[in-house]
């Protein structure tokens, strides 16, 4: 499965949790532009969504949550995307795969799968 399969699959339970994780504020700002990243298939506009919802999104890649892996690896995902795309200017490959070693073990190999080759093309951004 790849990243855009992945995020089409998300369920509205899913993407509002990601919408809610700055403690639920601007939580339908932040879906309204999570569905629009992921009809871009990851891929995020920062000179409008850096806010709305790239905020939430790098709130979600910082730690897995029991119960909330698949967000956990959307927002991974999302992140090592526009990293590798040149687009995210901010955000280190290696501070995001020291988090991603530390939340390994919790994820499924479904979702290792998924998450590998993106940062193996983000490492090589890098």
């Amino acid at each position: 499965m790849k990243l855009e399969e992945f995020l089409k699959s998300l369920t509205d339970a899913e993407r509002d949790f990601i919408a809610a994780l700055d403690y639920g504020n601007d939580l339908e700002k932040h879906r309204q532009e999570i569905d629009l990243v992921i009809e871009r298939q990851g891929q995020v506009n920062f000179e409008k969504q850096l806010w709305y919802p790239y905020e939430v999104i790098e709130l979600g890649k910082n730690w897995l949550q029991e119960g909330h892996e698949r967000e956990f690896v959307a927002c991974a995902g999302i992140v090592l995307q526009n990293i590798t795309a040149g687009a995210d200017n901010m955000n280190d490959w290696e501070i995001n795969m020291s988090v991603l070693r530390d939340s390994w073990e919790g994820l499924q190999a479904l979702h290792r799968k998924l998450l590998e080759p993106l940062a193996e093309q983000a490492k090589r951004m890098d």
